[in-house]
């Protein structure tokens, strides 16, 4: 009797392990990937019952308005690098709408997510959201602009950013204008706080190099349309100024097209356009001696979004991250646009 007890104790121990492990390995059992996650709506998304050791993780994306070439470029070899370590990388493009951004973040909550990288539209809205994510053991990064709740944000220093590219467009602007007198177009990104900031420091940069230099009007951009519709208005309103700053890579690639439609080839070297981001294509502009000649490389997207995915693998080891994971600016120029091209996208 005692051995059939124990046998019937046996058995029920082992259907009962048997239970509990078959809900594992649900992380990547489906998803949405990085080329369908555009949608906004993640609720299809199944939330994983259990961690299988050596299973990938699931990881999202919501970024705001990725009509940016930058963030683009972020959220695409976030998936591409992620999924080569074996996770499931999902993002979402919430446009300009606050409230969008809340409810695909909620989604991700439910999906089961382990960690969600974030780039608000708006800093303080998305605070509650984020402690319920947290709440729930998830981990959350920020990317550009910080958040209440953020573990970690990978971003630029603002100021740092805006005075290098001061210095580098100084150094044509003083080989053009040596007296110091020109008009310049400033295209900012007064939209978010990061912007403001970045833009302060251009301003203020500028006044104190350049004090007879006049500031004819400003305009915010952040893709390559709103560079074009800007350089082009700016272009039709004053037609005699040159000197054109951004701190975007819309403004870089949306201004360049516009100069290159409206002025002529041979005019091009008097026209000084210079950006932030450095992407390809702004790369590219400058070794081919357009009027964009300069821009400043923060490493550019991809690499961006192959440290956000790093940082997502040492929030789930468990490490301690830092407050900021900042961004070096580095001057890409001409004489250096083919090498940081090369060393940042490939040949």
């Amino acid at each position: 009797m005692k051995k059939l007890a124990a046998l019937l104790l046996s058995l029920v121990l082992v259907l009962g392990l048997a239970a509990c492990g078959g809900n594992n390995g649900g992380n990547n059992s489906s998803g949405n990937n990085g080329n369908n996650g555009n949608n906004g709506n993640n609720s299809d998304v199944q939330q994983p019952d259990g961690e299988d050791e050596g299973s990938g993780y699931k990881i999202g994306f919501s970024f705001y308005n990725l009509s940016n070439p930058v963030w683009a470029e972020v959220v695409d070899e976030a998936v591409k690098y992620g999924e080569s370590l074996g996770h499931t990388v999902t993002y979402v493009d919430c446009g300009s709408d606050a409230q969008k951004q809340i409810s695909q973040i909620e989604n991700f909550i439910t999906s089961g997510c382990d960690v969600i990288c974030v780039l608000p539209i708006d800093p303080a809205a998305v605070v509650g959201v984020v402690q319920e994510a947290k709440k729930q053991g998830i981990h959350v990064l920020a990317y550009s602009t910080n958040f209440e709740g953020a573990e970690t944000n990978l971003a630029l220093d603002p100021v740092a950013t805006g005075e290098a590219l001061v210095e580098m467009a100084g150094d044509w602007i003083d080989e053009k204008y040596p007296d110091g007198v020109f008009d310049w177009v400033f295209m900012n990104i007064p939209t978010i706080e990061l912007g403001v900031q970045e833009g302060d420091a251009v301003e203020a940069a500028m006044l104190q190099r350049y004090p007879n230099s006049n500031l004819i009007g400003t305009a915010a951009v952040l893709t390559t349309e709103e560079g074009v519709a800007a350089t082009e208005n700016f272009m039709q309103a004053n037609p005699d100024c040159r000197v054109y700053l951004g701190i975007s890579a819309g403004a870089g690639v949306g201004g360049n097209e516009a100069m290159k439609a409206g002025v002529p080839q041979d005019e091009w070297d008097d026209y000084g356009l210079f950006s932030v981001d450095a992407t390809e294509q702004e790369c590219t502009n400058i070794m081919n001696g357009e009027p964009q000649k300069g821009s400043i490389g923060l490493g550019g997207g991809r690499e961006h979004g192959r440290i956000l995915i790093d940082l997502c693998m040492d929030a789930m080891a468990g490490e301690q991250l830092p407050a900021t994971s900042s961004l070096p600016p580095t001057k890409v120029i001409q004489g250096n646009a083919e090498e940081y091209k090369t060393a940042t996208y490939g040949g």
